[in-house]
């Protein structure tokens, strides 16, 4: 099977399992919305903060190197594996010294064990992250895909059913706990290869080399998503940091259905394209190219229908968090875009640069978030989107420089599909002001249905090359053909 095949199929499976998994996600999240409220999701929020952080660092960081060599030898996945368990350890001994200081920070005792209780899921993902990376390497994506939906399924069964005995916020971490053991037992059962004692110096300094400049980028990556909560937390309470939790929440949903099947595969495939003398940028340009006419699209809709999706999905009383819903659906599609150019970084071996860049974010996201924070909470939110969007070009010229093009013309494959989407969010935004007063299920079918017919007839007009690029992922053979597609 050629390597266009096997991208193509890959992302056929991993867009089944993550928009199955998103899906009862989804489901599941209304409910627990609905049964426990807007502080129990920002107590949880608070603490999650951190636990995410160091989850962040061992999923996907160090052993992003069995994506990017040639061999696959005992002695380099032993390397991995005790390192990332030696990490996860410390980690997660972090998390439990921290939690009362945590706590403290907040002002809510209760954070202090619901710390406790979500770290361990910091080292049950460290000891998964090299079955998961070799099921990568090997676009095994039908296995992740299965996976993924049961965890979401077993988590949220127990979620649910500790919610309706009366757990409360406890409710959250039982979810979380039973999906990260349900993915392990899936991922380890896939793979033949079980960790031996067997070791490499040569390898743990390559892999060190390569792991402290992702490790980096991964932190910079959490912290750019998780520093607001914490902010607001801090500074506003659990309610408000509830009302921006949910709306990341439906923003991160979004982002997965659409985005991550194409980045999941475009990782280990731009590696193969790499060893195999192919050319990773063409494939780059394509991801992009179906990046920018998907996602941006939906987003604008998502910021334009905001209230009636959280009215819809989780009742009247998260309609405060509409406003800063329709700004976080902003920051997705700018989420969108950045992750495809982190992923060809990530296969590159060369995310040191953007490390940097996404560190300067991080901090002046902070410095903004604390100075508008006494404005309201919509003014922050505004507040930390600004920062991204502006160092955005700057990730462009980071990705112009590695690719061997201009930032420029790296940046031109997104504005036609930027222009389009605001022509459509205006055609969407007249029909929500023509349906003012109506049920929030009648303004969301017919907008969405608006939006999407204005934006298939203006993609006729003026994107058909990307439509072809689309159809010619989807077609029988499934190969992407980036000789037939351009601009």
């Amino acid at each position: 099977m050629s390597l266009g095949q096997r991208f193509s199929r890959g992302v056929a499976w991993m867009s089944v399992g993550v928009w199955v998994e998103q899906a009862f996600n989804f489901i599941i999240i209304a409910i627990l919305a609905r049964l426990l409220g807007a502080e129990a999701f920002g107590l949880l929020a608070m603490a999650a903060a951190f636990v995410l952080f160091s989850e962040f660092l061992v999923r996907e960081s160090i052993s992003d190197i069995l994506l990017t060599r040639d061999e696959l030898s005992p002695a380099r996945l032993n390397s991995v594996f005790w390192l990332l368990a030696l990490l996860g350890a410390v980690l997660m001994a972090v998390l439990f010294l921290a939690a009362g200081p945590v706590a403290r920070f907040y002002g809510e005792d209760v954070v202090q064990g619901l710390l406790i209780g979500l770290s361990p899921t910091v080292m049950m993902i460290a000891l998964t992250a090299v079955p998961v990376a070799i099921l990568r390497r090997k676009m095994e994506f039908r296995v992740l895909a299965l996976r993924a939906i049961a965890g979401a399924v077993i988590g949220g069964i127990v979620g649910i059913g500790m919610a309706l005995a009366g757990y409360g916020v406890w409710a959250l971490v039982g979810q979380r706990l039973a999906l990260t053991a349900t993915n392990i037992v899936m991922a380890w059962g896939a793979v033949s290869w079980r960790p031996g004692l067997s070791v490499s110096r040569k390898h743990i300094r390559e892999i060190l080399h390569f792991g402290h400049r992702i490790l980096g980028l991964r932190a910079a990556e959490l912290a750019a998503v998780q520093s607001p909560v914490v902010i607001i937390g801090a500074l506003m309470g659990p309610v408000q940091a509830g009302y921006y939790a949910i709306a990341w929440r439906v923003v991160e949903v979004a982002f997965f259905v659409l985005i991550t099947p194409l980045r999941m595969v475009a990782q280990p495939a731009f590696g193969a394209a790499a060893r195999g003398g192919g050319r990773a940028t063409d494939l780059l340009l394509d991801v992009m190219r179906l990046t920018g006419f998907l996602a941006f699209p939906a987003f604008a809709g998502l910021a334009i229908l905001s209230e009636p999706v959280l009215v819809l999905l989780f009742g009247q009383k998260w309609s405060p968090a509409a406003p800063v819903l329709s700004l976080m659906a902003v920051f997705g599609m700018y989420l969108s875009a950045e992750k495809v150019q982190q992923t060809f970084c990530l296969a590159a071996g060369r995310p040191g640069r953007l490390a940097i860049l996404s560190w300067i974010e991080v901090g002046l996201a902070v410095v903004v978030i604390a100075v508008v924070a006494p404005y309201g909470l919509s003014l922050t939110t505004a507040g930390f989107v600004a920062v991204f969007l502006l160092i955005w070009p700057f990730k462009f010229a980071n990705l112009g420089h590695i690719v061997g093009l201009p930032g420029m013309e790296l940046m031109r494959q997104h504005v036609v599909p930027l222009l389009l989407s605001a022509g459509m969010a205006a055609s969407v935004q007249g029909v929500a002001w023509q349906l003012d007063g109506k049920s929030p299920a009648l303004i969301l079918l017919v907008g969405t249905a608006a939006g999407i017919a204005v934006y298939c007839l203006l993609a006729a007009l003026f994107q058909r090359n990307r439509l072809r690029l689309l159809f010619s992922m989807v077609r029988s053979h499934g190969e992407i053909d980036t000789r037939e597609v351009g601009g």
